[in-house]
């Protein structure tokens, strides 16, 4: 009872000390490291088999005179056997050349079912020849027993599972033979075989652990460092970074491929090299320009994205480099490891887009950010300045040019008008280009203060002038523009960049209302006429609102009888202050404030109104801007004003300009063809001022031309001018058209005019504009000089005023 109570108190310290040493294998690495086990096991196997042979001979040769002589003799048969088969099997497993380096969990067991037998066959031995032996022959096996322990936990030490299996027989083999045995010293040498047993077997499980141990760190050190390998193998691929590492001195220890290619140099090349000698010493941080590179490793400090330039095949390239101080294992500092990259196209690319933001794409100028930057660097924080100037300008009739030849054209006069603008200020001043055709120049007084001077800027001024006036041959284009010039000075004509601007601005527009081609001076009065048309502006804007404007109508005669056949609608403005104001002093500020096209749809409703009272035979003219044709509503507001008001579309007859047909001619065509399906009648004002194009004439639906009443001022001393209206008049018949003549102020005129065959006369001869309460009576008054110049029985007098 007692025996069975100390081996199960045994067996369960073994297992509770075998589960504590045991050690969690993942399962990805278990067959590498039960390899590694038995590999280790097999280099001690012939040490392990020899001392198996020798020991179980000198057994054999103890008890020959023993009376366990013939079971000894059969026990060490079978044991050199068993041990010559383990030396066999070891010569061929040393013969067999094989890939594999995984072991299955089947076949370590196999090799512990191995090592048991060859325990379970020394066990045995005590069993056979402890009974009854002499004190001698007991010692002698139970030091075996102890030496096989030994042994065979050192060979088996890699592999617990049969350390156990080996051992475990020998020694509860010898425990049934001494603790049955009741001689003490006996009992004693029991006692000391299970302390040897303890002790080796805690060992072996100890130095087990600390193997298996190691091969897992070891399986998941190599797995880490072919992660990174393949990490920095990917990284170098697919990344546009390199890798680099330096030494104390700042030579290069490491250089990947990717940095080599960079470089231009075989990798081995640069092995040892100081990366100051790549050609470049100058670094760039964020901070603005650093130190020199090897300054930066002598620092021993962190940095990143440091800016460096190398010389790589003749050429300037940018490479940025992060780093970061290595130490040692003692703490000393070993250098510098970090990525590097190539980012000279990158710094291309931003170089262009500063390029583009500071820089016209047109014509190369700077723009209008760097005429700001150039003109506030004149002033310091205090904003006091020594002295600066602007020179404002535009080139005069570019937009007629634009129109009429193309925006291709419009382009090529740009970049020409640039290139001589520059050539002609020179090193004087910053040439700018502020937008479309507005061109600056700022002139500082840190190059020389005498150009600052009246005089100075005037020569400038005018060279200008003379200069963009040359004519131009562009594409077999001959063109011929002007320019006009403004100019104001610091401190003199303003305190700030923004007031100086905006003063040469000021006297821009004086020179081109004195009649362009010219350059002025800034004045005070200017800023008080500037004052005024912002007033005027504001008033203007206030004039619908306030019911302010009015329309009067100027009579249109027929040249034949000299009947009345409709009026023109001629907008006023009846200004509380001001009084009435004619449209030459507000329109064109009204199509630049962009009110044009609201008075023009209230123009076109309140004449469509009004003339649905009055007789059928008469028609009414309204005058349309072309920005009513730019918002593409012009169509439905003539639809609106016809239904509204009632009247006939063939009483109602649009005045277009010729400045509308060189706008978007398709557009307009499809407007001024929707304007004709509803019925009214388009006619071409002012013919012969603008650009005449006898195709204009064929390509859109007119009705009328109306010349204008300049030729008719000149015709009487002009022959040139009367033999031109002639002709004008003879296409107006052969293209089926009707002619008005304007400005017809004297009976002289009017009497060659319908020898002309004119159709219509407009002019002070026979009616000024009139408000709508003095058309009844114009009309009777009209009739009344018909009825006493027409024959008796004539009814067309009557008919008129029906």
């Amino acid at each position: 009872m007692r025996l069975t109570s100390l081996f199960s108190a045994v067996s369960s310290l073994l297992v509770a000390r075998v589960a504590r040493y045991n050690v969690s294998v993942p399962e990805a690495i278990a067959g590498r490291v039960r390899f590694e086990q038995l590999v280790s096991i097999q280099r001690l196997t012939p040490v392990m088999m020899g001392a198996n042979i020798i020991n179980a001979q000198l057994v054999c040769l103890a008890g020959l005179r023993g009376p366990h002589r013939v079971s000894l003799l059969i026990w060490a048969a079978v044991v050199i056997c068993y041990a010559l088969l383990g030396l066999r099997g070891w010569v061929s497993a040393r013969r067999r050349k094989s890939n594999k380096n995984t072991v299955s969990a089947r076949g370590v067991r196999r090799v512990a079912i191995q090592a048991g037998i060859l325990g379970a066959l020394w066990g045995v031995l005590p069993i056979l020849a402890l009974r009854g032996a002499n004190t001698e022959m007991s010692m002698l096996i139970v030091s075996l027993t102890a030496g096989m322990i030994g042994t065979g936990s050192f060979a088996l030490l890699t592999l617990p599972l049969a350390s156990q299996a080996y051992t475990t027989p020998l020694v509860v083999g010898s425990l049934c033979v001494l603790l049955t045995s009741h001689e003490p010293i006996l009992l004693a040498l029991a006692g000391l075989l299970i302390f040897c047993y303890l002790i080796v077997g805690l060992s072996c499980l100890s130095h087990a652990r600390v193997f298996v141990e190691r091969l897992v760190a070891g399986e998941e050190l190599e797995h880490q460092k072919q992660v990174v390998s393949l990490l920095l193998s990917d990284f170098e691929e697919g990344a546009s970074d390199w890798l680099w590492e330096v030494d104390t001195s700042g030579a290069l220890t490491y250089v990947s491929e990717r940095m080599a290619e960079a470089a231009g140099v075989p990798r081995e090349d640069l092995v040892g090299r100081q990366v100051g000698e790549l050609g470049g010493e100058l670094a760039e941080t964020s901070e603005g320009l650093a130190n020199t590179l090897t300054g930066l490793l002598a620092d021993q400090k962190p940095f990143r994205d440091v800016v460096m330039s190398v010389l790589v095949d003749d050429q300037i390239r940018w490479w940025s480099l992060t780093a970061k101080p290595v130490h040692d294992l003692q703490g000393a500092f070993a250098g510098f490891r970090g990525v590097g990259a190539d980012v000279t196209q990158a710094r291309k690319d931003q170089e262009r887009i500063t390029r583009l933001a500071h820089y016209d794409v047109l014509t190369g100028l700077p723009n209008r950010l760097s005429f700001l930057q150039a003109l506030s660097g004149a002033w310091d924080a205090k904003g006091r300045t020594s002295g600066c100037a602007v020179l404002c300008l535009d080139l005069d009739h570019f937009k007629g040019v634009n129109d009429s030849l193309g925006h291709p054209i419009g382009d090529a006069l740009l970049v020409e008008a640039a290139r001589r603008l520059r050539a002609c200020v020179g090193e004087t001043g910053v040439v700018t280009r502020l937008g479309g055709d507005e061109f600056a120049v700022v002139v500082r007084d840190d190059l020389a203060p005498s150009r600052l001077a009246p005089e100075f800027l005037g020569a400038l001024a005018q060279a200008i002038v003379d200069t963009l006036s040359l004519p131009y041959e562009l594409n077999d284009h001959h063109v011929s523009i002007g320019a006009s010039v403004g100019i104001a000075v610091a401190p003199a004509d303003a305190d700030d960049a923004d007031t100086l601007l905006k003063n040469a601005d000021l006297a821009l527009y004086r020179a081109k209302g004195d009649g362009r081609g010219a350059y002025r001076f800034f004045e005070a009065t200017m800023d008080l006429w500037a004052q005024e048309r912002r007033a005027l502006e504001i008033d203007l804007r206030s004039a619908l609102k306030n019911d302010e404007l009015k329309l009067f109508f100027q009579p249109l005669i027929g040249a034949k009888a000299h009947e009345i056949t409709g009026f023109e609608a001629l907008l006023r403005w009846q200004h509380p202050r001001r009084g009435v104001v004619g449209p030459d002093d507000f329109i064109e500020c009204a199509e630049q404030w962009g009110l044009i096209c609201k008075i023009g749809e209230w123009v076109l409703n309140e004449a469509c109104r009004q003339a649905a009272s009055w007789p059928t035979a008469l028609k009414v003219a309204v005058n349309l801007s072309p920005n009513q044709f730019a918002t593409g509503d012009l169509v439905e507001q003539v639809r609106t004003a016809l239904r509204e008001s009632g009247l006939d579309p063939k009483r109602l007859e649009l005045e277009i300009t010729e400045g509308l047909l060189l706008r978007d001619t398709a557009g307009t065509l499809e407007q001024l063809q929707a304007l004709k399906d509803l019925g009214v009648r388009i006619a071409m004002d002012d013919f012969g001022t603008g650009y005449s194009s006898l195709a204009y004439l064929w390509r859109f639906p007119f009705d009328k031309i109306k010349i204008d009443r300049t030729f008719i001022a000149e015709m009487s001393g002009n022959p040139a001018i009367a033999d031109i209206l002639r002709t004008i008049t003879l296409l107006g018949r052969t293209l089926n058209l009707e002619v008005t003549a304007e400005g017809v102020e004297t009976a002289e005129q009017a009497s060659i005019l319908e020898d002309m065959r004119c159709d219509h006369f407009q002019g002070y001869l026979f009616g000024r504009p009139m408000p709508i309460a003095d058309i009844p009576g114009f009309l009777l008054e009209n009739t009344a000089q018909r009825l006493r110049r027409a024959p008796a029985g004539d009814n067309g007098a009557q008919a008129a005023v029906k």
